[in-house]
């Protein structure tokens, strides 16, 4: 498993960490952390109830809101519109606009305004907006162009992210001058209540992470926070309390499934380089939340819940569209068997495993939670399925379950996170890697009649190994995410075989004839499919992936192909609904 990264671009960060894969639909607010006993000497933030707001189905991008309504970004098909949502009579309503695809980046502090970004496509800066929620007419906010952007409290002042850069500006959009810049993507800057600083989100899409950065408005004291923080590198997209004692944000845990969930932070306004401010967690599941919007009152928080949901397809190329694998099921993670006749999967969202017929029929569950299971692959002879064993509080590790159903075995007890289970081609063998961040990663081969391992000569610092069909390469991935290695049996040896920009080499597959290389590139211009061949430096285009919205599971944008050799992916079939969450923040 290479990462999959996502392109830089402010709107396309945002969005993947708003809707996040989730375990389900939230039970009641019992289930949520923060709740302290009556009568106990410390009280903490809590929510005491959530609340479905929408109903409709449709996928949601961003949220704002006043005492009245809530401006919701929606992508309803190709283009993004604004809708308003009466908190009063619950109806629903497209905000005027002459831009046919636009985002709501803003409130005015009057509430009479949107500070909306026309969207032009692809992951260049947009112009800057302002959308009367009345009448009038939109008026363009200087020449400024950019990612993402906010009004101060007071309504002077205009923070916004270009590139890598955070810039002020005057609300008008003159006197503009640059803040910050960053060691990567700039974006959902917000003021402090007070208009002293300044929040920020900066996302690196070689590394896959999101952190949270502060400074202050004059340009002082820049620092990320929350350093020391488990979910440090997942910290994303936060927002201030009207009156200023807390900051509501969210992050990303990726173990043992992927949630998003929302913290809060205690704001003394004296936060330091070196300063790890309480974080007190709001929700911790069963639901993923993103795009807090606190309200005026201070007694709610407004936010995107996802219910997840994931369709299998594969790209047809001669009708240059994707069409239905399974159906009936929400799945990620596929493989089939050698004669083409089963498919594994990993379910959407419980993360269980299962086995049917290519068709569909005989279906049968392997696994059952608390275990998620990831990346399953057949043995060759279509007898057993090795996959990655996920549970609460454990390293990950390589296991085997029988086609037919029954217990499964570890392959190699040991305290590191196992991935990337390959069988040898005579099925006597299991090779396998470990996550790109671990201590000490190597590949390992481990012989499935002595049960013991051998870890492959040199592979010190390598991940996810991919065996070739016919046995005699190895494929793995430089610790930097930029250079394709190569090994080969043959003479023992390790090259070089392709050097890429950080992050454009994701679930690379071999060919059936082990004569190329197959990768899925996340960030080279348009997301496409390549390959490059045995013995060649240079990879080439194979088509542009259009017209899908892909699920981020477990281990980001799944790729595969299928037994005809087309390729594989999962369509994002999640809905994403207004949550209200009452909370008490003392």
């Amino acid at each position: 498993m290479a990462t999959a990264h996502e392109k830089a671009s402010a709107v396309r960060v945002s969005s993947v960490l708003a809707v996040a894969a989730v375990v389900g639909i939230i039970a009641a607010a019992g289930f949520l952390p923060g709740s302290h006993a009556r009568g106990s000497a410390l009280a903490l933030p809590r929510v005491t109830s959530v609340t479905q707001v929408t109903h409709d189905g449709v996928s949601k991008t961003n949220l704002l809101s006043d005492d009245s309504n809530l401006y919701v970004t929606e992508w309803p098909a190709a283009h993004h519109l604004i809708a308003r949502v009466s908190l009063q009579r619950s109806d629903r309503s497209i905000v005027p606009s002459p831009f046919s695809n636009l985002q709501a980046l803003d409130l005015s502090p009057d509430r009479t305004q949107l500070l909306v970004s026309p969207i032009q496509g692809g992951a260049g800066d947009n112009e800057f907006w302002t959308l009367p929620v009345g009448s009038g007419s939109p008026q363009r906010v200087g020449t400024l162009t950019g990612r993402d952007a906010t009004w101060s409290a007071d309504g002077q002042h205009l923070a916004f992210a270009k590139g890598s850069v955070l810039h002020l500006a005057s609300s008008t959009g003159t006197r503009v001058r640059e803040l910050f810049t960053a060691n990567g993507s700039v974006f959902a800057p917000r003021f402090s209540p007070d208009g002293q600083r300044i929040r920020f989100t900066v996302g690196d899409a070689a590394q896959n992470t999101t952190s949270i950065w502060e400074i202050g408005q004059d340009g002082s004291n820049p620092h990320a926070l929350f350093n020391n923080w488990q979910y440090a590198s997942t910290a994303c997209c936060g927002s201030w309390t009207p009156d200023g004692r807390y900051y509501i944000f969210q992050a990303t845990q990726s173990s043992p499934t992927t949630i998003t969930t929302l913290w809060a932070s205690p704001d003394s306004g004296r936060d330091t380089k070196d300063a790890t401010p309480a974080l007190i967690p709001l929700t911790n599941g069963p639901m993923s939340f993103g795009n807090a919007s606190p309200a005026a009152d201070n007694k709610t928080i407004w936010a995107i819940g996802v219910q997840p949901a994931g369709e299998a397809v594969k790209y047809d190329s001669d009708k240059h569209k994707f069409v239905p694998l399974v159906s009936g099921v929400s799945a990620t993670d596929l493989d089939f068997s050698s004669d083409g006749n089963w498919v594994t999967y990993v379910a959407i969202p419980e993360g269980t495993l299962w086995r049917c017929r290519a068709n569909g029929g005989e279906s049968l569950q392997l696994t059952s939670a608390p275990e998620r299971a990831a990346l399953p692959h057949w043995s060759p002879d279509g007898k057993h399925i090795a996959y990655v064993s996920m549970q609460p509080g454990q390293p990950g590790k390589i296991s085997i379950i029988p086609a037919g159903g029954g217990v499964s075995q570890g392959l190699l007890t040991e305290s590191r996170s196992q991935v990337d289970a390959n069988w040898s081609p005579d099925g006597n063998r299991i090779m396998f890697g470990y996550l790109h961040d671990a201590e000490g990663i190597n590949i390992q081969i481990v012989d499935l009649k002595t049960h013991k391992g051998v870890a492959v000569p040199k592979s010190d610092g390598l991940f996810s190994p991919r065996w070739s069909p016919d046995g005699r390469y190895i494929a793995a991935l430089s610790p930097d995410f930029t250079t394709v290695m190569v090994f080969d049996f043959e003479n023992q040896k390790w090259s070089n075989w392709l050097t890429e920009s950080a992050g454009a080499v994701s679930y690379p597959v071999w060919s059936a004839d082990s004569k190329y290389l197959y990768f899925d590139d996340l960030v080279t211009d348009e997301e496409s499919i390549r390959r490059v061949k045995v013995g060649e430096r240079h990879a080439e285009r194979v088509f542009v992936l259009q017209g899908i919205e892909r699920y981020p599971g477990a281990f980001g944008l799944w790729t595969g192909r299928a037994a005809d050799g087309s390729w594989m992916f999962v369509r994002d079939r999640s809905t994403q609904e207004v949550y209200r969450l009452s909370v008490e923040l003392p």
